[in-house]
């Protein structure tokens, strides 16, 4: 969508192969000139230094940042998280959303332009439920973590998120055996025959009962709300979270 409206993307993921085809989807859209891929890990602080510095050598500085990246930890069967699965959720969910505004900050002040920074919540950061609590955890983190850097950073940056309910298509969060378990649970028919997407089309649908409009979360509905985010539409609107939810009630602010 940014590609489309103009903008100089920089795709940067740990996954590269990822960043490749995403950029070449993009691209597709704009120019070849107008795209261009990274790596990155959003744990580690040098890693996203080396990315920013790419996209400020091959397009001459930084306007908007967009994070959508986050894990969620699954225990083995019948067992708890390990010590190592909890830390590295919120260095993921958490800790890279710190570090992506502290090296890439002074680049904004030096700018002297409004920059425009989107990061992604939950609806689970304000519903509790069971055995999703370091997930849970990170997001509820990550709400105030909005709050804090939208203060720290004015006025050069606006730091806003999004909050979505939960998005099944195409999500790596969701492999197939984890959409047939969540199926099963949930007393589901379907048939190991049916199409990952098929699959998560079904359990999508499910999840979309829950909430007021009952309709499924797509992942165009969080890039529009991303877009609203960073635009000159929202220059008045900072520190907030914007929930993405169909009108998830458990989720309503209390």
């Amino acid at each position: 969508m940014l590609a489309g409206k103009g903008a100089h993307v920089v795709i940067a993921d740990q996954n590269t192969d990822a960043a490749k085809s995403v950029a070449s989807e993009a691209a597709a859209l704009s120019s070849s000139e107008s795209v261009i891929d990274t790596a990155v890990d959003i744990g580690s602080a040098e890693s996203i230094a080396g990315a920013a510095r790419r996209a400020i050598l091959e397009f001459g500085g930084l306007d908007i940042l967009i994070n959508t990246a986050a894990i969620f930890p699954v225990a083995a069967s019948g067992s708890e998280l390990t010590e190592e699965q909890w830390s590295k959720t919120f260095r993921v969910n958490v800790t890279g959303n710190h570090l992506l505004l502290q090296e890439t900050a002074w680049v904004f002040r030096d700018q002297k332009l409004p920059g425009a920074v989107a990061l992604t919540s939950s609806a689970n950061a304000v519903v509790s439920k069971q055995g999703s609590e370091a997930y849970d955890v990170s997001k509820s983190a990550l709400n105030h973590l909005v709050r804090e850097l939208a203060i720290r950073f004015a006025p050069a940056m606006r730091v806003n998120a999004i909050a979505p309910a939960t998005v099944v298509a195409g999500s790596t969060m969701f492999p197939r055996d984890r959409v047939m378990q969540s199926l099963k649970k949930y007393g589901i028919a379907y048939s190991e025959t049916e199409s990952t997407e098929e699959l998560r089309g079904k359990l999508a649908h499910f999840y979309a009962q829950r909430t007021l409009i009952r309709q499924p979360i797509d992942p165009r509905d969080c890039a529009r709300a991303i877009l609203w985010l960073v635009g000159e539409e929202s220059t008045k609107t900072t520190g907030h979270i914007i929930p993405v939810d169909g009108g998830l009630q458990d989720a309503f602010l209390r």
